[in-house]
């Protein structure tokens, strides 16, 4: 009986200080961590929108990391491809990507996506690029509503490139065609470098952006904003009227931010957050941030969370409306 009872107590030990070897291992992984590169997945063509943002990020960040953090540009299917493999990716913390907001969320309300919200753990948000409607600076429109009338005119003629179906600019265009009246094309592309060179070589009429991605072609005078998704006028361009001052509120724009695959342990999300969060808030970012016209917006975890799950709930409504998605959806 006693053999019995001291072969249970030293199989419990061994259990115990099995449990406990693998327990201090994870510590050391955390505590070590980052031990190597970490894979930064871009779900966009490089040159985009997103790409700057990461690059600019990253390039700060090196330093802070002691080891590289090394974009992977994985465009195709207006950035479901590079979503997926975010999502599917090995949560240990060497796998991480920006998503962008309302695509990420859009995509999976409007297709049959391997992801969802609930696919990946938010670290911090990076920026949130207001949305412009922009034409080439030599094109007939000086105005929206000069826009808007020629679109009356001329039913389903005009052409409105996009970075994708369903995606931000899409829906963007979308309820403006809507609450303006007017039957337009959409274009859609993989992503806004293909969206902008549409526009830039005469091959549709207008696009809908954002402000990061066209300020220089603007102040260069290639294209020019004719109105803004905003509620306010926005700072570097105060001449240029927003949406709502013409009677259609249609407000959007794009969050983008870094998220790790669902899996990824608390202490490492907060590794992320914390090292990415002091390299936002230094002088030298901020500066290379300001040079890319980056417009940096800062959300911490849990803020990005809610923030994601509330763009859920409206996009399902908005979506609806717009017929991208059954209302049951």
């Amino acid at each position: 009986m006693k053999s019995k009872i001291f072969k249970i107590l030293g199989s419990l030990s061994l259990l115990i200080a099995f449990i406990g070897c693998g327990q201090e291992k994870e510590i050391e992984k955390v505590e070590n961590y980052p031990s190597k590169n970490i894979d930064v997945i871009v779900a966009y063509k490089a040159g985009g929108g997103t790409d700057l943002g990461a690059r600019v990020l990253t390039k700060e960040a090196a330093n802070k990391f002691e080891h590289s953090l090394v974009i992977i540009n994985r465009p195709g299917a207006d950035g479901q491809l590079g979503f997926t493999e975010l999502a599917k990716a090995k949560p240990d913390g060497y796998t991480i990507g920006f998503i962008n907001l309302p695509n990420y969320v859009s995509i999976s309300l409007t297709r049959d996506a391997q992801f969802d919200k609930d696919s990946i753990v938010p670290i911090i948000n990076y920026v949130y690029d207001q949305g412009v409607f922009v034409v080439r600076n030599d094109s007939k429109w000086n105005t929206i509503e000069e826009f808007i009338d020629d679109a009356k005119k001329n039913v389903n003629e005009l052409t409105i490139s996009n970075n994708g179906t369903g995606a931000s600019n899409h829906i963007g265009a979308a309820e403006f065609s809507k609450l303006a009246g007017i039957k337009v094309k959409h274009i859609p592309f993989g992503g806004s470098s293909d969206m902008l060179a549409a526009l830039r070589g005469e091959h549709v009429d207008a696009t809908v952006a954002k402000i990061s991605e066209v300020t220089s072609l603007v102040k260069s005078g290639e294209l020019k904003i004719l109105a803004s998704f905003t509620d306010k006028r926005l700072t570097n361009f105060k001449d240029v009227p927003t949406l709502s001052e013409k009677g259609y509120e249609v407000i959007f724009g794009s969050a983008r931010g870094l998220a790790a695959p669902k899996g990824t342990s608390d202490e490492i999300v907060k590794i992320l957050h914390d090292k990415f969060k002091t390299v936002m808030e230094s002088k030298k970012h901020l500066d290379a941030a300001k040079v890319a016209n980056l417009p940096i917006y800062y959300m911490g975890s849990e803020e990005y969370r809610t923030f994601i799950d509330n763009q859920e709930k409206s996009l399902k409504v908005s979506l609806a409306e717009l017929g991208f998605i059954k209302k049951s959806k």
